[in-house]
C-alpha cells in the first residue's frame, strides 16, 4: 500500500509539473483551458499519497491552480483591453467613412473609401455583442459613398449619351 502511495505522489508530482507547463504556454486559451481541465480530472482520479506529503502536494497543487486561474483572468482583461482598442479604431474608420460621403470628389473619396476598407482588415476583433452593429455602420457609410461614386459614373454616361 505504501509502495502505491508513493507511485500515486509522483503521478500527482507529474500532474503538477504539467499544470507549470500550462502556466508557460503559449497556445490559445481555448486549447490551454481544456488541457487544463483534463488535468483536473486526472488529479482527481489520482490516489492518496503517503501522510507526510498530503499538505505539500496538496498546497502546491492549489498554488499552482490559483496561479492558472490569474493567468486566464489576465488573458480575459488582455482580450477586453484589445477588444476595446479594436471597437475604438473601427468606430473612428466609421466616422471617418461618414464624412466621405460629404465629399464632393467623389472618386477621391471612393479612393479614401477603399484604403479605410484596408484599415479595417488589418484591425483585430471587437466584443462578440458589438461585432454586427460596428460592421453594420461602416457598411451603412460604404453604402452610400459606393452610391455616390456609381451615381457620378451613371451621370457622365448620361451626359455622354446625350451628346451624341
Amino acid at each position: 500500500m505504501e509502495a502505491q502511495k508513493r507511485a500515486n505522489l509522483q503521478e500527482r508530482n507529474l500532474l503538477i509539473e504539467e499544470l507549470k507547463g500550462l502556466l508557460n504556454s503559449t497556445e490559445d486559451i481555448n486549447v490551454i483551458y481544456p488541457a487544463f481541465k483534463e488535468l483536473q480530472n486526472k488529479w482527481h482520479q489520482a490516489g492518496p499519497v503517503p501522510q507526510q506529503d498530503v499538505k505539500n502536494v496538496y498546497d502546491t497543487y492549489q498554488h499552482y491552480v490559483e496561479k492558472f486561474y490569474d493567468f486566464v483572468k489576465i488573458n480575459n482583461e488582455f482580450r477586453d483591453l484589445d477588444f476595446k482598442k479594436n471597437l475604438e479604431q473601427k468606430t473612428a474608420l466609421c466616422e471617418a467613412a461618414e464624412k466621405l460621403s460629404e465629399e464632393k470628389d467623389v472618386v477621391a473619396a471612393f479612393k479614401a473609401l477603399q484604403r479605410l476598407h484596408d484599415e479595417w482588415r488589418e484591425i483585430g476583433p471587437v466584443d462578440r455583442e458589438l461585432r454586427e452593429s460596428i460592421w453594420q455602420r461602416f457598411k451603412d457609410a460604404s453604402t452610400e459613398v459606393n452610391r455616390r461614386h456609381q451615381k457620378h459614373f451613371e451621370d457622365i454616361k448620361a451626359k455622354e449619351k446625350e451628346a451624341e
